[in-house]
């Protein structure tokens, strides 16, 4: 049983890749500097989400529960900052983030 659960969550993980190198491939990079603001700050936060993920899967023992761990997380932590910011463009920023980090948690679901 146990090596079924160990291909289960390669498979899982290795989707997860897949998924990260899919958003990662939909921006060329000749094209990132004619983006809108808007589009900018989503990039920023898509490529941010993408590579705090890929570390994780680098990670020895890493399994699809520690990366669903892992994000939410992070799905806490930015509420936390939202609560402390400052501004409305900060708070868009945050929300933003969060709307991301829960796309990306409904995707392993």
């Amino acid at each position: 049983m146990k090596n079924s659960e160990d291909l289960g969550n390669i498979i899982s993980l290795s989707k997860i890749g897949q998924k990260i190198f899919e958003i990662k491939g939909k921006y060329h990079p000749n094209l990132i500097a004619n983006l809108s603001r808007e589009a900018y700050d989503l990039y920023v936060i898509r490529m941010s989400i993408c590579d705090q993920l890929l570390e994780q899967l680098d990670k020895k023992g890493i399994t699809v529960e520690k990366i669903e761990d892992f994000i939410k997380n992070k799905m806490k932590e930015s509420k936390e900052q939202l609560d402390k910011a400052k501004d409305e463009m900060e708070s868009e920023l945050i929300q933003l983030t969060i709307k991301e980090w829960k796309d990306f948690y409904k995707y392993m679901k």
